[in-house]
């Protein structure tokens, strides 16, 4: 986790470096579209649109790993209550004799 927050940060820190040093002006011609931005505003969309788009096809994962883990913990709290069940009825059942 640690080691994951590091790179994404040295990333991030690269990614304003170049942007800081190329901040000419650019023009961007896509089909019809003709627009008139700097490379940093250009570098900026293009790291936030990806970042959007990494964040989208995690999601998934990240639900289904939750809900994995919702019903561990609930499979793992009726164990441990019968678990509990069962040792009191073994507790009765020595004291019985």
């Amino acid at each position: 986790m640690i080691f994951q927050l590091i790179v994404t940060f040295m990333l991030l820190l690269l990614i304003i470096i170049i942007s800081m040093q190329n901040s000419m002006p650019l023009d961007l011609t896509f089909f019809a579209w003709k627009l008139q931005m700097s490379l940093t505003a250009l570098i900026f969309y293009a790291s936030a649109f990806g970042g959007a788009i990494v964040a989208i096809l995690t999601l998934p994962k990240l639900v289904n790993k939750y809900i994995n883990v919702r019903n561990l913990n609930k499979e793992r709290y009726e164990l441990k209550k019968k678990a509990l069940e069962q040792e009191k009825q073994g507790v009765a059942h020595i004291k019985a004799k």
